[in-house]
């Protein structure tokens, strides 16, 4: 029930932890100016550099927000993000031999009042269905080798094309609770991170070999950064890989079965629980993979949806999933907005407008303007 909102703060903590192994070059570079007293009873650093590395770690962090939104926005005009998930798939229509599953597919986009879907056929021998999401372009995906194993393993077309119809549901079930999301915002904050780590060390890098060239101050200051740097990056890359990616993929694992059963039972819902058992049971004992979960035993999905019946009614997104997504996007950017007052990014652009004197003229007068209208209009 709670699997999405689980989902997105486990993605929330993972994106977290990227963030502090980003903010790492900022800490090794105060490390010098950090005083220990009285052993080590108490830290002392000076207010002034204390603020600057502050605002400096804010900076970054509202860079890396940026980033993402621009990424998330260019994702939804271009769909670049699935479009590199279906390298080598053909839409249906486009086969031959495929164009008998539009009936089936219209069937299951009526059922789950979801038009924005495509369907593709992947030129594989492996049995697997599975649905790709974005912000804008939805698809999915079945293999020519599941199309096929249903075919050699059904007793009749009826029982072909229900097993087809059921899957297709599962699929679907997918997309409209947006089950995507959690991954696609891993993967979008991986992107980011990779970028952005990159240009930090090269830049420290370049800090490191500057300070290195300071009389008296600079061997020792340098020593001190490295030293900090190697410990900090150790202990968080250990910290990760044996406590944080463990309990991650625990609780990963069983947010996906959970999410699992009710794509099941949403299928079942939609065209009844004896035909998406019959789908199921021609998928072993595991069943098939899917892009954004992993699937519990075949025979426990069995018994969770063998006795549902069809309801006469639209499949709609569950509302806590609905919440959660919508609850995600708001968070993104109040915590841009955030950002935005704690960076200081205002006082930076008026800095900069300000140094500009022509350019911030032509601004204020553009800004001005536009008030006059809005004003006008309201």
């Amino acid at each position: 029930m709670f699997a999405k909102p689980i989902n997105l703060a486990l993605v929330l903590i993972a994106t977290s932890f990227n963030l502090l192994i980003l903010a790492i070059p900022l800490i090794a570079l105060t490390a010098p100016f950090i005083e220990f007293g009285q052993g080590f009873k108490y830290i002392a650093i000076d207010n002034k550099i204390y603020e600057q590395a502050k605002i400096s770690f804010f900076l970054l962090l509202f860079t890396c927000s940026s980033l993402m939104i621009l990424y998330l926005i260019f994702d939804f005009i271009i769909g670049f993000s699935a479009k590199s998930s279906i390298a080598g798939c053909k839409s249906y229509q486009d086969l031959k031999d495929y164009q008998f599953l539009g009936e089936i597919f219209m069937q299951v986009q009526e059922k789950f009042n979801c038009q924005n879907v495509k369907l593709l056929i992947r030129p594989s021998e492996e049995v697997n269905a599975y649905a790709i999401g974005g912000l804008r372009k939805n698809y999915i995906v079945l293999t020519q080798g599941i199309i096929n194993h249903y075919l050699q393993s059904t007793k009749n077309i009826n029982d072909f094309f229900d097993s087809i119809r059921s899957i297709l549901g599962h699929e679907m079930s997918h997309i409209i609770n947006k089950d995507f999301l959690p991954t696609y915002l891993i993967i979008t904050n991986q992107k980011i991170t990779n970028l952005i780590s990159s240009l930090i060390f090269i830049t420290f890098n370049i800090a490191i070999f500057l300070v290195n060239k300071i009389p008296h101050f600079g061997y020792r200051s340098t020593r001190t950064i490295n030293l900090t740097y190697t410990l900090l990056i150790y202990t968080l890359t250990l910290f990760n890989r044996i406590v944080v990616y463990n309990i991650y993929e625990f609780l990963r694992r069983f947010v996906a079965r959970s999410t699992e059963f009710r794509c099941d039972k949403q299928s079942a819902l939609a065209f009844g629980g004896v035909n998406m058992s019959l789908a199921l049971s021609m998928l072993g004992k595991n069943g098939y993979f899917s892009l954004f979960s992993t699937h519990p035993s075949t025979n426990k999905r069995i018994a969770k949806i063998s006795q549902i019946k069809a309801k006469n009614k639209k499949i709609k997104a569950s509302i806590i999933d609905r919440f959660a997504n919508l609850l995600t996007f708001i968070l993104i950017f109040y915590i841009f907005i955030y950002l935005v007052e704690i960076a200081q990014i205002d006082a930076i652009a008026k800095y900069y407008l300000k140094q500009h004197t022509d350019f911030y003229m032509q601004a204020r007068d553009t800004w001005f303007f536009l008030k006059k209208i809005i004003n006008k209009f309201l």
